[in-house]
């Protein structure tokens, strides 16, 4: 088909040749399926209509989209070519819309409670006080897929609400936005010349509410469902990217304009979270108007498209996104202060689902605000129910900063799975857990377990349960502990504050002051026989290791969770056990980050896996740089990673840790970031 024997323009051919329908929709167009006039079934049709709407461009070339109504035959189809408006268009004024002959417009005719519609593009004709003629272009019908029925009763004239204009989506109009089922589009081409094939187009998208997305910045995106795969929107997107939208509430008559501009994403990633969309069209709003009860109609409740539920909505793609991810949401329905700086945060999944599985003294991954990833010990018991966070307000912490202060119950997280490989051993033997400050979470956690056990019939452990704070008000679960200790003889704690307070009493709220040596624990603890688990912060648990060893306790016995840089084994403790057995590295390997489409090249004063993306502008999640948490996992499509320093996590098979990873090889390595 020649250009000139086909009613499509170049961006409408590009899409469709993307799409791989061009011949199939060429062969069906060659059947007079796109006319340049009405059929009298079309005119008959448009002239019983109760409202119809209209994509104009402003004075700037804008499109706009709006519901245009009027009495009873206010739509008169005088010969097949024309089409007139004895009505008053909404808005035309303020919105500085162009209604000049020869000024390109186009129209949709939509009969809800039938679900027909037929479409028509043309030009202005003739403009006068009483309306618009229009002459035809294009006019061709459209399926009745993906419209909700209705069944409307129109008023009168426009409401009496003044409009409100702005720059960006008002709360209330990211809320019409969201809750809608049904939206009308307009679009342009970015030539208006004489051409039949050139102008404005209006269409209609339906789906279940929750289809369109809304962020607070502005931006809109909707979900490009199976259609009839002529892709006039699209096309025009293509050719020029302005887009006029309009959404309206069928019950108040609350109307949303919007203009801005649009480009479609083809990306296999972003569409296949949303179920059924095809592609996925974002809208970057630059002007929309907010009018509320200005539609003159009232509708009954809809009655939705038959296959909508083939379609998803953005709650759906978001929660499928994250299972991706391996994130899932969870909501806040408790938060507890345990101590004058921690808080306690108990999270259930927001799904209503089961819980993953995992032991005592794990941590959980936590995506905190869309890209903000830390990881917090879980500081209780498997239950099976939910997971508690114990965290400490730091006054230079981001994300403790943003749980303590803007979380609250009811907010939601994005959580992944429980991971690291601090938890509690095997035997039989005593267990002195030995803490400071926040450090005592995973001690909880591990105490709770153990008292699970004893509780379902297995033998007690003798437990030496050794803490230190700096006074009664920054101790977290002290009540707790007390509780514990009531119940299970088995236990003993032994509480250290280094700057007591005034209502703290030796013997009574703590047993001892100062800070936590093995000089001071001697003879209280059985320490040739005992694991020992450390946690908290890096020198203190650096002094008790050291101590410890000297003691002659194997390292084997010693348990401890280090975040942030460094490690407890130095040259002369057996740094060679923390060492991993990787062959020297190589001088140069190719790293391509397979989803970024990007690749360099690694040497060995490139660093870690991490530090390369990050030269490369890439965004990795991480947190520790050092191999303790496991955030950083990324899948490994190709080759090998190896380790100067053996990680405290072990990487689930197939993935590595970049944030202390480099190629084991010069071979190229391909990385799924």
């Amino acid at each position: 088909m020649t250009k000139a024997d086909t009613p499509f323009h170049p961006g409408e051919i590009a899409v469709q040749t993307r799409a791989g329908v061009a011949e199939e929709v060429a062969a069906m167009v060659r059947s007079g399926f796109i006319r340049d006039h009405m059929p009298d079934q079309h005119r008959l049709f448009f002239e019983q209509l109760p409202f119809v709407i209209l994509g104009l461009l402003d004075r700037e070339g804008r499109p706009w989209t709006l519901p245009v109504w009027g009495k009873p035959s206010f739509l008169h189809s005088p010969d097949p070519k024309s089409l007139r408006f004895e009505t008053e268009i909404p808005f035309a004024e303020t919105l500085g819309l162009d209604l000049a002959k020869g000024a390109k417009v186009g129209l949709l005719g939509i009969e809800l409670h039938s679900r027909r519609r037929n479409r028509m593009n043309g030009t202005i004709a003739d403009s006068d006080a009483a309306g618009l003629t229009l002459r035809v272009d294009q006019s061709f019908g459209n399926c009745p897929q993906y419209i909700q029925k209705r069944t409307l009763l129109f008023g009168d004239g426009l409401g009496t609400a003044a409009a409100e204009r702005s720059a960006r989506l008002s709360p209330d109009a990211r809320t019409l936005i969201e809750e809608a089922d049904t939206f009308f589009i307009a679009s342009r081409t970015a030539d208006l010349g004489e051409d039949p094939r050139s102008g404005v187009d209006a269409s209609h998208r339906g789906g279940r509410p929750g289809f369109v997305r809304a962020s607070r910045d502005g931006l809109l995106t909707f979900p490009d469902f199976a259609g009839n795969r002529f892709f006039n929107t699209l096309g025009n997107i293509e050719a020029d990217g302005r887009v006029g939208l309009c959404f309206l509430n069928w019950t108040t008559g609350d109307l949303l304009l919007a203009t801005g501009r649009a480009t479609v994403t083809w990306d296999t990633t972003r569409v296949t979270a949303f179920h059924g969309a095809q592609r996925l069209v974002d809208v970057r709003i630059e002007e929309s108007l907010f009018a509320r009860q200005v539609f003159a109609v009232e509708g009954a409740p809809a009655e939705p498209w038959p296959n909508l539920t083939e379609t998803g909505t953005w709650r759906e793609a978001e929660v499928e996104a994250l299972r991706v991810e391996g994130y899932r949401t969870f909501r806040v329905v408790r938060k507890q202060p345990e101590s004058q700086v921690i808080t306690s945060f108990y999270l259930k999944p927001a799904d209503g689902g089961a819980v993953e599985p995992y032991l005592a003294g794990q941590f959980l991954p936590v995506r905190l605000k869309g890209n903000l990833h830390r990881s917090y010990t879980l500081s209780q018991a498997p239950n099976g129910h939910g997971y508690r966070l114990s965290i400490k307000r730091e006054a230079r912490g981001e994300a403790s900063r943003h749980l303590h202060d803007e979380i609250q119950v009811g907010d939601r997280v994005e959580v992944g799975k429980p991971s690291g490989d601090f938890t509690l051993d095997a035997g039989g033997g005593p267990v002195v857990f030995l803490s400071a400050g926040v450090g005592i979470t995973p001690m909880i956690a591990m105490l709770e377990s153990l008292a699970q056990a004893v509780e379902t019939g297995a033998r007690a452990r003798p437990v030496w349960f050794v803490h230190a704070a700096r006074n009664g008000e920054t101790q977290a679960f002290r009540g707790y502990l007390d509780e514990l200790r009531a119940a299970y003889d088995w236990l003993t704690t032994y509480i250290f504050y280094s700057a007591p307070g005034a209502r703290d009493r030796l013997g009574e709220t703590h047993d001892a002051e100062g800070r936590i040596s093995l000089e001071t624990l001697k003879g209280r603890l059985p320490i040739a026989e005992s694991h020992f688990y450390l946690c908290g912060p890096e020198g203190f648990m650096r002094s008790l290791h050291g101590a410890l060893r000297a003691a002659g306790v194997a390292r084997s016995r010693i348990h401890h969770e280090v975040f942030g840089a460094g490690s407890l084994d130095g040259a002369d403790s057996g740094e060679e056990e923390t060492r991993s057995s990787a062959p020297p590295p190589p001088e140069r390997a190719t790293v391509r980050f397979e989803s970024a489409g990007i690749a360099r090249d690694w040497t060995p004063g490139s660093g870690s896996l991490l530090e390369l993306a990050e030269t490369a502008d890439l965004s990795p999640k991480h947190n520790c740089r050092r191999g303790n948490c496991g955030t950083c996992a990324v899948r490994v499509l190709s080759g090998t990673v190896a380790y100067e320093r053996k990680p405290a996590v072990t990487p689930p098979v197939g993935y590595a840790l970049i944030c202390c990873g480099r190629p084991m090889t010069d071979d190229d390595l391909v990385l799924d970031l």
